[in-house]
């Protein structure tokens, strides 16, 4: 079976692995400030704190910007649900507005009319690893005050018009999940602007303890330091950042693969009956960590290619279905149809030129007489 997705853990972790596993500190420690010091250098972020998920970041910068019961925040529903559950986590509603049927993006045209004086931030997700559009998404945000939180789990590595996913907006969460671009097993990385905010969410990622301002003393640390915010447990820990810096030394590598496999699929499926691709514009870079297209006939396509030894699947489905979020289907016609009609076929970095031929190859005989179904 040809795999929808591939974990990437290269043999040379196996020594520096070994050697944090037995250094007596496994815990937060310089591994982790390292790690941080270099994945924001790699990226050009300015500021940068390391969790232990993706969702945490989201939680974290919910938190940060004093998310709390009766507030309202804009979301996309199609997504993985940590993004909104996000939200329910922090006594909030989520409130979900349409996608653009070409992206799977959140549609900047359908935030307005959501927008009501409990709204407190906007929610976006690059679905794929194809950037939002952030320029219309951000001018609203603004005209109302309020703060975006970029759900980047898909697009490490993205750029929109000249600038990396990660520098735009307030607030960018990636995720270090088994499958992402870059694994820490898990883990996750909260991209922050906003210096205050950024020392706040150092505090906060490990109960409101500000570590550096603990001065050591005979009982330990000295017991005058207070709390003064609550936190959380989601900090890094020392094992999984010795992964990260391993990982991000082949990201360029991985990266440039998904891109060759991508553009191979675009070039080679634009024109097939049956099959729409999504968009992909030339001010974006692309991070395709997914590849998903229209299908006509979707149950029909997925039985042919797992007939095919082609693992294909749906990924997300839509979010506001989910009882966990009460009530909350509305008019969103562009969700409807692409819930409907999406589906991922392979991407990643393991699958040979032979394996993207005979993908391809498949895929093009799925028309009326020829899928044999």
């Amino acid at each position: 079976m040809i795999k929808l997705f591939d974990v990437h853990i290269p043999e040379s972790v196996k020594g520096p692995l070994l050697k944090t596993l037995f250094s007596g500190y496994i815990g937060q420690g310089p591994i982790v400030d390292e790690f941080e010091r270099e994945f924001s250098n790699k990226f050009g972020f300015k500021h940068v704190v390391s969790l232990n998920s993706g969702t945490s970041a989201i939680r974290l910068a919910l938190a940060l910007i004093d998310v709390g019961p009766r507030d309202e925040v804009i979301s996309t529903p199609y997504t993985m649900v940590a993004t909104n559950t996000a939200i329910l986590e922090q006594f909030a509603k989520p409130i979900f507005v349409d996608i653009q049927y070409e992206t799977a993006n959140l549609d900047p045209a359908d935030i307005e009319r959501h927008i009501t004086e409990k709204t407190k931030a906007i929610i976006c997700v690059h679905w794929g690893g194809y950037p939002c559009d952030m320029d219309e998404t951000r001018k609203i945000a603004a005209e109302h005050d309020l703060p975006v939180i970029e759900d980047a789990a898909h697009a490490l590595g993205a750029m929109y018009r000249g600038k990396p996913v990660g520098t735009i907006s307030e607030f960018t969460a990636f995720s270090f999940q088994a499958i992402k671009h870059l694994t820490t097993g898990d883990g996750g990385m909260l991209s922050i602007t906003n210096p205050d905010k950024y020392k706040e969410a150092i505090r906060r990622r490990w109960f409101g303890i500000d570590r550096a301002a603990r001065k050591p003393s005979v009982l330990g640390h000295d017991p005058t330091y207070d709390i003064k915010e609550a936190g959380y447990k989601y900090h890094m820990n020392d094992i999984a950042a010795i992964i990260g810096l391993e990982q991000l030394k082949y990201f360029d590598l991985l990266f440039k693969r998904r891109a060759e496999i991508a553009n191979r699929y675009r070039e080679e499926l634009e024109d097939v009956q049956g099959i729409t691709l999504l968009e992909n514009k030339p001010d974006r870079t692309h991070a395709n960590w997914m590849f998903g297209i229209h299908v006509d006939r979707r149950t029909k396509f997925a039985e042919m290619m797992r007939s095919k030894d082609i693992e294909v699947s749906v990924h997300n489905w839509r979010n506001d279905k989910y009882t966990v979020f009460g009530d909350l289907r509305k008019d969103l016609p562009n969700l409807e149809r692409l819930n409907n009609d999406l589906i991922c076929i392979p991407l990643h970095h393991k699958l040979s030129d032979p394996d993207v031929d005979y993908i391809i190859e498949t895929i093009k005989k799925f028309k009326d007489g020829e899928d044999k179904l």
